[in-house]
């Protein structure tokens, strides 16, 4: 007999919560209030229509292509980026994270726009926050009929700045490749283009495809941009105890790598994960997870958990040995058929002293945290950080640093 529940139940435990994500018959539910960006994006779709699609952007997200992106697309964006408030010996670890995540993942949306023009970054910036906050409404302070009032405002600018010219020409692009006037090598290597000649296959309406590169742009910029300020912040903050392991971090990109690991696992990008069964789910603890109930899947406890990360689970430890078949950033990325498609482009592969330098991915949070702290950045002793009021998750909206 299954343990009784009531209508919502909360897993917190590694064992449960790894159970859940991987079970086929719970579905996504925690995207409802963030309809206006989220609907029928690949995070929200379940079954078949979930498979197709993730199946087609799989292509997209190869570890090639991740090593691509890493090695060629990723050192020019941070240095035009970073450059300016190097420059300016100032700047602030939310925004300078902000901008990059936005322009790198702007590249892999499929949408153009040069990282050295200010004020069309600035433009995309101002938009890509507001689909982001329209995304987490969920855990929104603000009225939340007020916020999808301006997401819509920002979907329309960004249609006509950057969307639609974006389109035309990869439809373009597209179009000369079918005539045999262009290699299929030099189509763009973008989630646009790949939605775009598979819209027929994946019964896409343009206003999914439109949607879709909505949600990639917020998802990518948000969650990498928040897991970059939380990493640095906690490097920042390890050194103050060991200074050397500071100096350590402005020279050795693996020993950023771990302790971004370690700030993945004490920081999610969503603190939990919201579902709902189809059908009656018995866990394998007897955990009974009855159809229609509101099952949230804490990760922020699970991530936690001292029986699989040991003593001092919830402190942060860049040292900490984890056992083997447990990523060392816990469940941040997700795991089973939602686990995150851009997992190894943002965290890397895992720490494997035997893997070949030339195969080895260090992940674009600790790529870009590891360019600011060997620029010498670090906290500006006179502007603390603040944590973002309009929110019940752990963000700074200021962190001031100089150079």
């Amino acid at each position: 007999m299954g343990k009784k529940t009531s209508k919502k139940i909360r897993l917190t435990t590694w064992l449960q919560v790894r159970e859940a994500f991987r079970s086929k018959e719970l579905r996504q539910a925690g995207y409802s209030e963030g309809a206006v960006v989220m609907s029928d994006t690949l995070l929200d779709l379940h079954g078949k229509a979930h498979r197709e699609r993730r199946r087609i952007e799989n292509r997209l997200f190869r570890r090639e292509i991740f090593s691509y992106w890493e090695h060629e697309i990723l050192g020019r964006t941070i240095n035009v980026t970073l450059n300016p408030f190097i420059k300016s010996r100032k700047g602030d670890l939310s925004v300078i994270g902000y901008r990059c995540a936005m322009n790198l993942t702007a590249t892999i949306a499929g949408i153009d726009q040069n990282p050295s023009e200010a004020k069309q970054t600035e433009t995309l910036y101002a938009i890509v926050k507001k689909f982001s906050e329209g995304a987490t409404l969920l855990h929104s302070t603000r009225n939340k009929d007020e916020v999808r009032s301006e997401v819509k405002e920002a979907m329309a600018q960004f249609a006509k700045d950057f969307y639609n010219p974006s389109r035309e020409k990869r439809e373009r692009l597209i179009q000369e490749n079918n005539e045999g006037a262009l290699s299929e090598e030099d189509l763009p290597k973008d989630v646009l283009t790949t939605l775009l000649r598979n819209r027929k296959q994946l019964g896409l309406t343009d206003e999914i495809i439109f949607r879709e590169i909505c949600f990639y742009l917020q998802a990518g910029a948000h969650s990498t941009a928040n897991a970059f300020t939380h990493t640095v912040d906690d490097i920042l903050n390890w050194g103050l105890r060991y200074p050397k392991d500071l100096d350590r971090a402005r020279s050795d990109l693996s020993f950023v790598q771990r302790c971004m690991h370690e700030s993945l696992r004490l920081n999610p990008a969503s603190p939990v994960a919201l579902r709902r069964p189809l059908k009656d789910v018995e866990l394998s603890d007897g955990t009974l997870l009855s159809e229609g109930t509101e099952v949230t899947l804490d990760l922020m406890l699970a991530n936690r958990d001292s029986d699989i990360f040991g003593e001092g689970s919830d402190q942060y430890n860049p040292y900490r040995e984890v056992p083997e078949g447990i990523p060392r950033w816990g469940m941040s990325f997700g795991a089973g058929m939602h686990a995150c498609v851009g997992a190894e482009l943002d965290g890397g592969l895992e720490i494997d002293p035997e893997r070949p330098e030339s195969e080895t991915l260090f992940g674009t949070v600790a790529i870009m945290a590891h360019a600011l702290l060997s620029a010498g950045g670090r906290r500006d002793p006179n502007n603390l950080p603040e944590h973002d009021p309009n929110s019940e998750r752990k963000h700074f909206s200021i962190y001031p640093v100089i150079f």
